[in-house]
């Protein structure tokens, strides 16, 4: 156990039941001289002065002298510059302290998109907000350069950063690199040669934890085809769910696929024309030929369907969603109508949003939208699968001729919005506008929510939007919440004005982000 660890320990256990542990392998130097001087007084204080100056050393990559040269390798040198800009690094800084996730992903993306890397100061805090996110780790890594890198191998919460060389081959990437890394590898090589990389992931999966070996496998999405299914096949039967359910969404993608074909026999008999109308049953009992198909007989004692829905849930949502339309003849839209009139709707309609995530289809997408009772927390998943120009269809009409709307569309528009990514120049302009009229007229005093939706907005919208929300109206007397408010969005709104000052730039380490 590491000093660090130990330290947690007595912390978790209390003093009195555990002593404060002496540092292992530090017999000199000034670190070990600090540690040896923070000793005297009673056990919580020697306990909290250790931890305080044992965190602040890992911070630095501290590590104890009594280790032999070659067990601490030296950093790679860095071929990228560090960004220079003040203002800049000032920014950057702010947004990883304090700010939005979209507005750190932003800031770093901009950094390693113009050939630069973090100045050695941010790195921790870099390091530090890629644990607490892991959405914001792909933004992350790319901005670190090789001497975050060395930093993050010296820490094990920022284990996750650990990786191959930035200048490293594919096979050393494959083989030493983060699982970021190593599904780049997979990807890459499914473009050039699918068949070479699933041999690649095959020889790797029984030697992965149950996480990477479904993040990995999710890279067989790309030029996926009927040479893939033996191996997805053999994945149904992995001991992990994530595993199961990220084979079965592939397995989805090949309508001729074995699995698909014992899943649309699972449903055929279930689903019947009488009098010129089509019925629906569920399956009256559970099938023990389910469970090779990744299918759970057992009903989980949260889940909200009943048994029976339980069970064609499950068959639903792992059937092509064209078996639907070529087996009744029905458009989506008219399949949707048709559910909503019967018995297993909420069976039938939970299946299809599934499917459509696992294998997006606009058409099924647009109709399940159009649907006024679509289940809001839908609605942000199925907006995030349609390219942007169907997508502003529907949050143009949500936002109305008078703007009223504008609060629900910046929430649907944060969840659908990857990060990087906007509402086109040209609705985000009419949500700006929106919105600034909200303020100018005082609604921010009375609307905690409107508050909320300024700042999203402010991370999120096309920056040629963005002098809409600058200079906001300010009242001589304000409430510290609205304060708050009004303060963060201005400093949002001067960090993405800086951030774009990047893009615009040549990349060069003597000129870096001036306007």
């Amino acid at each position: 156990m590491s000093h660090w660890n130990s330290l947690l320990q007595t912390a978790l256990v209390g003093t009195a039941r555990q002593p404060v542990p002496a540092a292992q392998g530090m017999a000199g130097g000034e670190f070990a001289a600090l540690l040896q001087a923070i000793q005297a007084g009673e056990a919580q204080g020697q306990l909290l002065r250790a931890a305080g100056a044992v965190a602040i050393g890992r911070r630095a990559g501290f590590v104890a002298p009594g280790l032999s040269p070659s067990d601490v390798p030296v950093a790679a040198a860095d071929e990228r510059p560090v960004l220079k800009d003040a203002a800049l690094q000032a920014a950057i800084a702010d947004a990883l302290a304090s700010g939005p996730l979209r507005l750190q992903c932003e800031g770093l993306a901009a950094l390693a998109a113009a050939g630069l890397r973090l100045p050695h100061n941010l790195l921790p805090a870099a390091l530090d907000a890629g644990r607490r996110a892991v959405d914001l780790r792909p933004a992350v890594i790319p901005a670190l350069g090789e001497r975050g890198l060395w930093l993050a191998a010296r820490n094990d919460e920022w284990r996750y950063a650990v990786g191959a060389s930035e200048q490293a081959d594919a096979q050393t990437r494959w083989d030493e690199g983060s699982l970021e890394q190593r599904r780049a590898v997979l990807a890459e090589q499914r473009r050039t040669d699918p068949a070479a990389a699933r041999e690649r992931l095959a020889a790797e999966l029984p030697q992965l934890p149950a996480k990477e070996r479904a993040a990995l496998l999710g890279a067989l999405a790309e030029n996926i085809g009927p040479g893939d299914e033996a191996l997805l096949e053999a994945q149904l039967k992995d001991r992990a769910r994530d595993v199961r359910q990220a084979a079965v969404e592939l397995l989805q993608r090949l309508p001729a696929s074995a699995h698909v074909q014992r899943i649309e026999a699972f449903l055929s008999p279930l689903l019947s024309q009488e009098g010129g109308a089509w019925q629906l049953k569920s399956p009256e009992a559970a099938d023990p030929r389910w469970k090779d198909d990744a299918i759970d007989a057992a009903r989980p004692t949260h889940e909200s369907l009943g048994e029976r829905a339980w069970w064609l849930y499950q068959l639903v949502r792992q059937a092509p969603l064209a078996w639907w339309t070529a087996r009744t003849g029905m458009a989506p839209a008219a399949l949707l109508d048709w559910a909503a009139k019967g018995d297993w709707k909420d069976a039938l309609l939970r299946g299809w949003n599934d499917a459509i995530v696992a294998t997006p289809d606009f058409d099924w997408c647009d109709a399940m939208l159009d649907r006024a009772r679509t289940q809001r927390a839908w609605v942000g998943q199925l907006l995030a699968l349609l390219p942007r120009e169907r997508r502003e269809r529907h949050w143009v009409r949500e936002l109305g001729e008078s703007g009223n709307g504008v609060q629900e569309v910046v929430a649907f528009a944060e969840q659908a919005c990857a990060p990087g990514e906007t509402p086109s120049a040209e609705l985000s302009l009419k949500l700006a506008s929106a919105l600034r009229t909200r303020v100018e007229r005082g609604d921010l005093v009375n609307d905690y929510v409107l508050r909320q939706v300024l700042g999203d907005a402010a991370a999120l919208l096309h920056a040629s939007a963005l002098h809409l929300l600058a200079n906001l109206p300010r009242a001589a007397e304000e409430s510290p919440g609205l304060a708050n408010a009004l303060g963060d969005t201005a400093r949002i709104v001067r960090a993405r004005q800086l951030f774009s000052t990047l893009r615009s730039q040549p990349t060069s380490s003597s000129s870096q982000g001036r306007p």
